[in-house]
């Protein structure tokens, strides 16, 4: 497989291989089994072990059948970008002898920096929701829309890697007093074998015509309820 070919989070790699130098019964029967693992680039598993097996009764002309086992790799999303390595384990069920092989394949995702402690990182103020880039100097009009999008990372994780995280936003006006106010804003509570590495947050918010010019500030509070943890960024936005 290699490296040659890059996948993305939540995409689906294919994986096929042949089976050889197995044995076969005085009446023809051939019996193997498989076992497939496979690890992000710090070795941490993706998905359950995958097995399967294959059993056939050969005849003459199949002397050169070899049993083919295929298996589905489904890349967690998000996950970090590197090299995946995939285990296999090729057991002779009637010769009683296994074979192993590794293979890899690569994956074009973001780099993950390790977060000891929870976080509000990577914050962006957004002119739309589909823009590929932070805005240099956030400024909006009255009666625009600010999109903001940021990640939440350093959580601890419950049994079956649960997470339980949350955060609530506030807006402060030019004097410091509060315009609004939603807490909790977004709840994220999941469970799954890959351990999710940070919760993805996008929000948006009208600025209502009538609101007055000067400088903004938007308060977001991330909690972690299963490490007990909690942390507060401020950012500032103008509106003219």
């Amino acid at each position: 497989m290699g490296d040659r070919v890059k996948f993305l989070p939540g995409e689906t790699v294919y994986l096929r291989f042949d089976i050889d130098n197995f044995v076969r019964t005085p009446d023809n029967n051939v019996k193997v089994s498989w076992v497939v693992t496979a690890a992000d680039p710090k070795g941490v598993p993706i998905v359950p072990p995958m097995s399967g097996s294959k059993q056939a009764t050969l005849q003459p002309e199949d002397k050169d059948w070899l049993p083919r086992a295929r298996q589905s790799i489904a890349v967690p999303s998000p996950a970090p970008g590197g090299t995946y390595k995939v285990h296999i384990k090729a057991t002779d069920e009637i010769g009683k002898t296994t074979a192993e092989a590794d293979t890899t394949f690569a994956v074009s995702g973001p780099e993950l920096p390790p977060a000891s402690e929870l976080m509000v990182r990577y914050f962006g103020f957004y002119r739309s929701d589909a823009d590929p880039k932070p805005l240099d100097t956030p400024a909006y009009k009255t009666g625009d829309t600010m999109f903001a999008h940021f990640q939440i990372a350093g959580f601890k994780y419950g049994p079956g890697n649960a997470v339980d995280v949350n955060y609530g936003i506030a807006i402060l006006g030019p004097a410091g007093n509060v315009m609004y106010t939603q807490d909790p804003a977004v709840e994220e509570k999941t469970a799954s074998f890959y351990p999710k590495p940070f919760v993805d947050a996008n929000m948006n918010l009208s600025l209502n015509p009538g609101t007055k010019a000067g400088q903004y500030t938007l308060v977001i509070t991330a909690r972690d309820n299963i490490g007990n943890q909690k942390t507060e960024i401020r950012k500032t936005f103008q509106v003219e």
